[in-house]
């Protein structure tokens, strides 16, 4: 698993590659959110295009990084769910608790 950033307008776009398996790998993500989070930046979209298998340790990264950013009047868009993680949030009844879009266009549209 590996990310990268990319700020779009007062977003940042966290662009998530590969697979992701365990909470270990979920930490880089969790702490970049803090450190934002810190900087004053609210806006978040988690861009799920080329994520290939997540599990519950996403799952559970996921729902803390929510908690994180709506302590702080904040806000997560997900885009580009896979079906794999579009099913996992209906098993969880969590497909409710997120904001999803179909694209990064739509994901910012949300913030706005």
């Amino acid at each position: 698993m590996q990310y990268r950033i990319q700020r779009i307008e007062k977003a940042i776009v966290l662009m998530i590659e590969g697979k992701l398996l365990s909470e270990h790998e979920t930490t880089p993500m969790r702490d970049q959110i803090i450190n934002e989070l810190k900087n004053g930046i609210i806006k978040f979209i988690i861009d799920l295009k080329d994520v290939e298998f997540v599990n519950s340790a996403f799952l559970n990264f996921l729902v803390s990084a929510k908690k994180l950013v709506t302590a702080q009047k904040g806000m997560i868009v997900l885009c580009n769910v896979p079906e794999q993680l579009k099913k996992l949030l209906s098993i969880t009844k969590l497909e409710s608790f997120f904001y999803t879009a179909n694209r990064t266009s739509d994901a910012i549209a949300i913030l706005k």
